[in-house]
C-alpha cells in the first residue's frame, strides 16, 4: 500500500487517533534482512501539520535512543508511527510500542507487560470476531489481524516480555519487582 504522498506503508489498519490522519513518507534504504533500519526522505504530517519533512531516520540494532522536544512536536507520533509500521519496516523486526508507563501496582514489570500483550490478544481476538459477523471470511482486514494473532502465541508472552525488558536496560531483579516500588 502507499501513504497519501506515496511512501510505501505496511498496508496494516492504522491505529486510533491522529495515525489515521497522518501521511507518512519515507524510502527504506536498509537491508531488508538487516536489524538496522534507515530510511531517507522520511516526512510525518498530521492535519496539515509537518512534524518531520525529508528528515534521515536511523535505527541501529543494540541502541537505545531518547527523544526530546516540546509538547506537539511529534515524539509520541513518531513511535506510533513506527509501532504500527506505516513506513516499511521489515516483518522479522518486532515492535513493541508501549504508550503509557505501567501504573504503580504489585504487579511486577514483566507481569504488566504480559497484561499489555494479552489485552492486544484479547482486542485482537474481539474486532477478529466483529469483522467475520460484519464482514465475513473474505474480509482483507481479517488475514491482517490472523497474522498479528498467530504471532501473539502466548506460550512466547513471558520469554518475549523478557527480552524487552532487558532490552531496556532491566536485570532480572528489576523485572521481579512490583510497579508501585520502582520510580
Amino acid at each position: 500500500a502507499k501513504a497519501k504522498n506515496g511512501g510505501e506503508t505496511s498496508g496494516e489498519p492504522k491505529g486510533p487517533g491522529a495515525l489515521d490522519q497522518a501521511v507518512v513518507s519515507g524510502v527504506r534504504t536498509s537491508r531488508n534482512d538487516s536489524r538496522d533500519v534507515k530510511f531517507e526522505q522520511f516526512s510525518i504530517s498530521v492535519h496539515g501539520k509537518q512534524l518531520f519533512e525529508d528528515c534521515d531516520l536511523e535505527l541501529n540494532y543494540g541502541r537505545r535512543y531518547g527523544l526530546i522536544g516540546l509538547n506537539g512536536s511529534g515524539k509520541s507520533t513518531l513511535l506510533s508511527v513506527l509501532a504500527a509500521r506505516m513506513v516499511d519496516i521489515p516483518e522479522h523486526l518486532d515492535i513493541w510500542h508501549l504508550h503509557t508507563e505501567a501504573p504503580p501496582s504489585d504487579r511486577s514489570a514483566i507481569e504488566s507487560v504480559i497484561d499489555v500483550v494479552r489485552d492486544e490478544q484479547k482486542r485482537l481476538e474481539a474486532l477478529e470476531e466483529k469483522i467475520l459477523e460484519e464482514e465475513g471470511g473474505d474480509s482483507p482486514h481479517l488475514e491482517l489481524i490472523m497474522e498479528k494473532l498467530e504471532k501473539l502465541d502466548p506460550a512466547t508472552f513471558e520469554k518475549r516480555a523478557g527480552e524487552l525488558l532487558h532490552g531496556l536496560g532491566f536485570t532480572l531483579e528489576q523485572m521481579a519487582k512490583k510497579t508501585k516500588d520502582m520510580s
